[in-house]
């Protein structure tokens, strides 16, 4: 098991953000995370990573207990993540962008650009590299993220509303982008999203939050059918068309 989370709440001054959430990760799985705004997707996301520690519960990466550590010791780890709002350093070009994630393995120059490199061809921005990001459609900028997010070296990379903004074929494109990083990169795909088409596509599982609590799992087929996730979430005119 790649990751384990064990019973996890996360409260804010009495307000419970996320309650008894437990759930697994195997290495090489695409999994979906939906639920309505508000549902506690985020703040999951944030205690997973390190960005809050929670007030209960255990979270364990490749068998060891990471419950609170700070952020940059957890990407050391090997958990990387995109963010909704995005984190593109405008001052930056593309290159330099992706390096940034490099230099959490290195503080070698050349090595940091020498993998940024790759990963660009990897996600198609070759072209982009000495682009500044602002300049760039938000497809693109997009794909700096989650090249910066790669740069790491990550075993589990968890996205956070990727397909946020994309028209139907950009969506369909970062679909294709995503399969040949997990296969060529061997790795775990954790992705919260709003967008069903993308998430109901890509992901092999999917877990179901609403009001902090998860309250479905299974295949994109199974959990579209279950009355809770359509009560909570998606609506019966999506199901029916599943």
């Amino acid at each position: 098991m790649l990751l384990d989370v064990q019973s996890l709440a996360k409260e804010f001054g009495g307000l419970v953000a996320n309650a008894d959430i437990s759930l697994e990760l195997t290495q090489g799985e695409i999994v979906g995370l939906i639920g309505p705004n508000g549902a506690g997707k985020t703040t999951l996301f944030n205690c997973i990573v390190g960005y809050y520690k929670p007030t209960d519960g255990k979270v364990v990466f490749e068998g060891e207990d990471i419950t609170g550590w700070p952020a940059h010791r957890v990407a050391k780890m090997g958990i990387a993540r995109t963010f909704q709002n995005l984190r593109i350093m405008p001052l930056l070009t593309v290159e330099e962008n992706v390096m940034v994630g490099a230099f959490c393995r290195t503080g070698d120059r050349g090595v940091a650009t020498h993998e940024a490199q790759e990963i660009l061809e990897l996600v198609d921005l070759t072209r982009e590299a000495t682009a500044s990001p602002t300049e760039l459609p938000i497809a693109s900028q997009k794909r700096i993220e989650l090249a910066r997010a790669l740069a790491t070296k990550p075993k589990l990379l968890m996205l956070d509303e990727l397909a946020a903004g994309l028209n139907p074929l950009e969506t369909k494109e970062i679909i294709g982008t995503l399969h040949r990083i997990k296969e060529e990169r061997n790795l775990t795909l954790f992705l919260t999203e709003h967008v069903m088409e993308f998430i109901m596509t890509i992901s092999e599982r999917v877990i179901v939050m609403a009001a902090g609590r998860k309250i479905a799992e299974g295949t994109p087929n199974q959990v579209a059918k279950e009355e809770r996730v359509i009560e909570a979430y998606l609506g019966e005119r999506y199901a029916e068309g599943r």
